[in-house]
């Protein structure tokens, strides 16, 4: 007899009457308590994942091994094929196309060491397996993350009274970097506000409009322009979904945000329009040298790691800063460390899993509200971290990286509208 999941979830009594009336044997009976119990864990550590991302690395990525161990055991123990989303392919692909640059680098040991990231995509396999066979946790998943969002958004507000608003001395909540910080909130904060537009609980969710006030007032703290272009985009491409002629709205709360911030902030956002500003300057400079970069290694790239090898080379001579670690943008780096064969891999796995999620998107029922709230949320994340990405290398981020590959999960497990296979 296939061991159902009617037949996991239901009472002990249940389970008696069906092995009497089935003539099922104990030894499956112990297998099917043990694929139940590889569930509940993964599910566990899937939750722990999801917040500890936003605070701790260390924590997110002892839980993502577990999720991952416990993803594996069920389907050795159960013997039949996971749950696989369309797009694998792209994901294999890139995989090769990145430790092809490894082995071809100018430093292939250093090379194949900073490859480690490419086992953060087994997140994606994983969450996407338990995410499709209990499609109700995405909503509870993005509304944890809504949560710890807020939590480090209060640390950034007292890290603000503190040090004051100050461009070189800005907020990160409880990791190292800003730009880290910012990211995340970013895209928790397009989560929270799907939820919003989607799938408002009248009591239950009465929190998180203070929340994404909160979130974003963080934010705007961190004085991040690439987070505040990625989050106005990712707004926007969810106002349009919710409602496409409100979208003439965006500007005017915009207009009113900047009108009530503190110089520092409405200075800061001003600046992203002045080609003299000096960083913008500097990254006009820093992207003509990568593109010298690639026309020079354009199949595999320089190697991961290996760009601080060549940048001497092409550094433009007025250069403020001599040493640089990446450059400023997702798709300048990926090409110049993995070529442009890496680029095309690593493009294919956003522009498939967009495709997938928006043909979705146009067949959903309306009255699917936790359906279209997650892939709502999902596909206003992942175009806002790629334009984010056009200012910033927020793919090397793995707290960043590791969150958008289970925002992709959640889609995609959302998107999938075939029988679930319980066996």
């Amino acid at each position: 007899m296939v061991l159902t999941a009617d037949y996991l979830n239901c009472s002990l009594a249940t389970k008696l009457r069906k092995i009497y009336d089935n003539n099922i044997w104990i030894p499956e009976v112990i297998s099917a308590k043990m694929v139940s119990n590889w569930d509940k864990a993964g599910i566990v550590f899937l939750f722990i994942f999801s917040a500890a991302d936003l605070f701790s690395i260390s924590i997110a990525q002892c839980a993502a091994a577990g999720l991952v161990v416990c993803w594996v055991c069920k389907w050795i123990q159960t013997k039949h094929r996971p749950g696989i989303p369309s797009i694998w392919w792209t994901f294999v692909a890139f995989i090769v196309a990145s430790l092809t640059s490894a082995v071809l680098s100018l430093d292939p040991i250093e090379s194949l060491k900073d490859s480690n990231d490419l086992a953060h995509i087994a997140i994606f396999f994983a969450a996407y397996d338990i995410l499709w066979r209990n499609r109700t946790l995405s909503g509870k998943v993005l509304r944890l993350i809504a949560v710890v969002g807020t939590v480090i958004s209060i640390v950034g507000f007292a890290q603000i009274l503190q040090r004051g608003i100050d461009i070189y001395n800005r907020i990160s909540g409880f990791n190292d970097m800003y730009m880290t910080y910012a990211g995340l909130l970013m895209i928790v904060i397009i989560s929270a506000l799907a939820i919003i537009l989607f799938s408002f609980k009248k009591w239950s969710d009465s929190w998180l409009p203070f929340a994404v006030l909160i979130m974003g007032v963080a934010l705007l703290l961190s004085l991040t322009r690439s987070a505040w272009v990625g989050l106005f985009i990712g707004c926007s491409i969810l106002i349009a979904l919710r409602k496409p002629f409100a979208i003439i709205i965006i500007p005017v709360v915009v207009a009113i945000g900047l009108a009530a911030s503190p110089d520092k902030i409405r200075d800061r956002a001003f600046s992203m329009f002045d080609k003299n500003q000096k960083s913008n300057k500097e990254r006009i400079y820093l992207w003509g040298a990568g593109l010298k970069i690639i026309k020079d290694y354009p199949i595999f790239g320089v190697g991961q790691n290996s760009f601080p090898i060549v940048y001497p080379k092409y550094r433009h001579p007025d250069v403020k800063e001599p040493t640089i670690s990446h450059l400023h943008n997702n798709f300048l780096e990926i090409a110049a460390e993995r070529g442009l064969v890496g680029l095309f891999c690593w493009s294919l796995v956003w522009a498939s899993a967009l495709w997938v999620m928006l043909r979705s998107w146009t067949i959903a029922k309306i009255n699917d509200r936790e359906r279209i709230m997650a892939l709502g949320a999902s596909i206003a994340s992942t175009i806002s971290f790629l334009v984010a990405g056009f200012f910033e290398y927020n793919f090397g981020d793995s707290e960043v990286q590791m969150l958008l590959y289970l925002l992709i999960a959640i889609g995609l497990a959302s998107a999938r509208d075939d029988k679930i296979d319980q066996t």
